[in-house]
């Protein structure tokens, strides 16, 4: 049992793992396979299982900015704390996000901005009964290529939109004024 691999087994290791790579190669040239039969279809799924065809295109040209939302909110005082929508919750959850805020940058309507921003601020100050106002901004993550890299740029934040909502104010009651006692 625990002696060593025979050579059939190391043989299809090899086979396997020179079969993936095969296929992570042809996924990063975006060779995907054509017809119906089996074969293309059992190479198609197992591609998309594994992630052997997404093209790791991360480092492409072509590749959007990585946007983020935050929010910095302020209550009487003047102290401010930053929030975020969600975070640290799942990879699924931060793609969610991710698929939340790319719509919004690419809108270019100043009401629907707005309208999405106050239901974003909504959100937060939910989150933060004392809170007096809320700043949502939305930034991209500039970065540079590896030849500015090299040269000395840094990575940085730019910002595409920034909006400051405040609390309502709220009548005064009986109970307010007299310390919780009618």
């Amino acid at each position: 049992m625990g002696g060593k691999p025979n050579r059939h087994g190391r043989a299809a290791a090899l086979v396997a793992a020179v079969g993936h790579l095969s296929l992570v190669t042809t996924g990063a040239l975006q060779i995907h396979p054509q017809g119906q039969g089996w074969l293309s279809r059992a190479i198609a799924y197992y591609g998309a299982l594994s992630g052997a065809e997404s093209g790791y295109a991360f480092f492409a040209h072509g590749v959007t900015p990585l946007p983020r939302a935050n929010f910095h909110v302020s209550d009487a005082t003047g102290a401010t704390t930053t929030d975020a929508l969600e975070s640290g919750a799942s990879r699924e959850t931060e793609i969610r996000i991710l698929n939340i805020i790319t719509p919004f940058l690419r809108n270019e309507d100043p009401a629907i901005q707005r309208s999405i921003a106050a239901s974003w601020a909504g959100k937060v100050l939910a989150r933060h009964p004392g809170a007096q106002s809320v700043a949502v901004r939305l930034e991209t993550c500039d970065l540079p290529s590896m030849r500015e890299y090299r040269e000395g740029k840094a990575p940085r934040w730019e910002l595409h939109y920034e909006a400051k909502f405040m609390t309502r104010s709220r009548p005064r009651t009986s109970r307010d004024a007299n310390g919780g006692v009618l």
